[in-house]
C-alpha cells in the first residue's frame, strides 16, 4: 500500500479508503509480519462488482513528480523501514501499552495545566521549548502519549525534540522542523438566545439586516491531528488528523516518514540556495573582475596616449627645428633663440619619456602593465578613490646615494638638467620679457 500510494501521490491512508469506497480489499495490518514468519493470513479475493460507478477508480493527490528525487527517495525507504518495525508491534498489540513521557515535555505539560479554556473550550499553549497546542481539558492525557509516542518513533529517523525559541521543534543533525498538536473543532449551527433576537430586531429598525450572532458555533470533537509547520505549497503532506476508523496513533509511521521527507527537502532547498548563493557570487567576482580590468585597461590607454601626445609634440618640434636651423649669409641665425627653446623643449620630451622615467611615473599612480593574480581583482572594482584619474608623466629627480626618485616639475628639473639657469643669476636672453616690435616703416 505505502509503495502503491507513493506513485500516485497520495498517503497510504488515503489509496486505502479509496480502495474501501470501490470495495477492494487491501491487506489486513500485520499481514506481511505474519507472511514472513509463515504464519497463517487471509486473503480476500476481489468480490464481483454489482455497481457500475465503482467501475473507474480515480485518485486524485498531489504529484511527487516535481519534488527532488531526493525527497522521494527519503520518504520511500523511511517507511519501508518504519513499516518494517511497526508491523510486528501491530501483530502482537505492544502498541497499546503505554510510554514513558520524555523530561523536556515538562514546559508543555506545565503550559497545559496551567492554561485556562478560551470560550470555545479550548487550551493553547505555546512558548519557548513548549509543543504548540491546541486541545480542549479531555484530551490532554491523550496529547502527552501521543507526544511521547511520537518521540520515541522518531528518534528511529534520527529526529530527537529540540528546544526553540518558538517552541519544541524535532531536529536531525543539519535541520530542524517546527510541528504541533491540535484538535479539530466541532461545527455547529448557531441557536440564537433571546438577547441575540433582541438585538437584530433593533438593527432591523436602524436598516441593519446582518444577523448579530455567529453563523456556527465551535467546540471541542476529541479529533486530534499533527500538524508540520514547514514547507508550505511545496506538495507534501502536513496533516495527518483522526478519521472515523483510525485514529492518528497509527498514522505515527506515516507521519515519521513525512516529517523524513520534509526534512529532505529543507537540506534539498538549502543546498539549492547554497549552490545559487555560489553562482551569485562567482558571477559577482566575474563582474568584478572584468570591471578591474576594463578600467586597468582604459588607465594603460591613457598612459600610452600621453606618451603618444609627448611623441607627436616632439616630431612637431623636430621638423620646426629642421625648418630653421638653415645656416645664415653672414653667419648668424636670426632665430637662434626659438632654436634654442626647441631643442631644450626636445630634450625635456626625451627625459620626460625616457623608459626610466616612464617606469616611474607608471609605478608611481600605480599603474601595472601585468595582469594581477585573480584573488586581487576584486579589491577593486572601480570608484573615484581607488586610483588618480587618469595617469600622467612626471619629470624625476633621483639621488642615486639614497636610491630615491621624487617628483619634480618641468622649470626645476630643468634648472637641474642644466638647460636653465638657476634663479640667482641673471636671466638668460631668451628668457628676458618679449621683445620690442620692429620699426615701422
Amino acid at each position: 500500500m505505502t509503495k502503491v500510494a507513493a506513485e500516485y501521490g497520495v498517503t497510504s491512508t488515503a489509496l486505502k479508503k479509496t480502495c474501501n469506497r470501490h470495495k477492494i480489499p487491501t491487506p489486513e495490518r500485520g499481514y506481511w509480519a505474519k507472511l514472513g514468519h509463515d504464519k497463517p493470513v487471509r486473503q480476500v479475493s476481489l468480490p464481483m462488482l454489482t455497481d457500475t460507478r465503482l467501475d473507474q477508480v480515480h485518485i486524485s493527490g498531489v504529484t511527487a513528480q516535481h519534488l527532488p528525487e531526493q525527497v522521494i527517495k527519503a520518504g520511500t525507504e523511511a517507511r519501508e523501514r518504519l513499516m518494517t518495525a511497526s508491523e510486528p508491534l501491530a501483530a502482537t498489540g505492544l502498541t497499546s501499552s503505554r510510554v514513558e513521557e520524555p523530561p523536556i515535555l515538562g514546559a508543555t505539560q506545565r503550559a497545559i495545566s496551567k492554561a485556562r479554556p478560551d470560550a470555545e473550550g479550548f487550551i493553547n499553549a505555546q512558548g519557548r521549548g513548549i509543543v504548540s497546542t491546541k486541545i480542549a481539558p479531555t484530551t490532554v492525557d491523550r496529547t502527552h502519549q501521543l507526544l511521547a509516542r511520537l518521540f520515541v518513533l522518531a528518534e528511529t529517523e534520527g529526529y530527537r525534540p529540540k528546544v526553540s525559541e518558538n517552541g519544541l521543534e524535532l531536529a536531525a543533525d543539519d535541520v530542524s522542523i517546527a510541528f504541533g498538536i491540535e484538535e479539530r473543532p466541532c461545527k455547529t449551527p448557531h441557536e440564537p438566545t433571546a438577547a441575540e433576537l433582541k438585538r437584530r430586531d433593533d438593527n432591523l429598525r436602524y436598516g441593519l439586516s446582518r444577523a448579530p450572532w455567529p453563523k456556527y458555533d465551535y467546540s471541542p470533537s476529541g479529533r486530534l491531528s499533527i500538524v508540520i509547520h514547514a514547507n508550505s505549497w511545496s506538495g507534501l503532506r502536513r496533516t495527518w488528523s483522526d478519521g472515523k476508523t483510525q485514529k492518528v496513533e497509527a498514522m505515527l509511521p506515516e507521519i515519521i516518514a513525512g516529517l523524513v521527507e520534509h526534512g529532505a527537502l529543507l537540506r534539498e532547498r538549502r543546498r539549492a540556495t547554497e549552490e545559487s548563493e555560489r553562482k551569485r557570487l562567482e558571477a559577482e567576482a566575474r563582474r568584478k573582475r572584468e570591471e578591474a580590468f576594463n578600467s586597468r585597461e582604459k588607465r594603460r590607454l591613457g598612459f600610452v596616449d600621453a606618451v603618444h601626445e609627448q611623441l607627436l609634440e616632439r616630431s612637431k618640434l623636430s621638423a620646426v627645428l629642421a625648418h630653421l636651423d638653415q645656416p645664415a649669409i653672414d653667419g648668424k641665425n636670426p632665430a637662434e633663440n626659438i632654436l634654442a627653446w626647441i631643442r631644450r623643449r626636445i630634450q625635456q620630451i626625451d627625459a620626460l619619456t625616457s623608459p626610466e622615467f616612464l617606469d616611474l611615473s607608471a609605478r608611481s599612480a600605480k599603474l601595472g602593465f601585468v595582469e594581477p593574480p585573480k584573488d586581487s581583482d576584486s579589491e577593486y572594482a572601480g570608484g573615484y578613490y581607488a586610483y588618480p584619474s587618469s595617469p600622467r608623466l612626471q619629470f624625476w629627480s633621483i639621488d642615486e646615494e639614497k636610491e630615491l626618485a621624487t617628483p619634480t616639475g618641468p622649470l626645476e628639473w630643468a634648472i637641474h638638467a642644466g638647460l636653465l639657469p638657476s634663479s640667482e643669476g641673471s636671466p638668460a636672453k631668451d628668457e628676458t620679457a618679449e621683445a620690442a616690435p620692429p620699426p615701422q616703416r
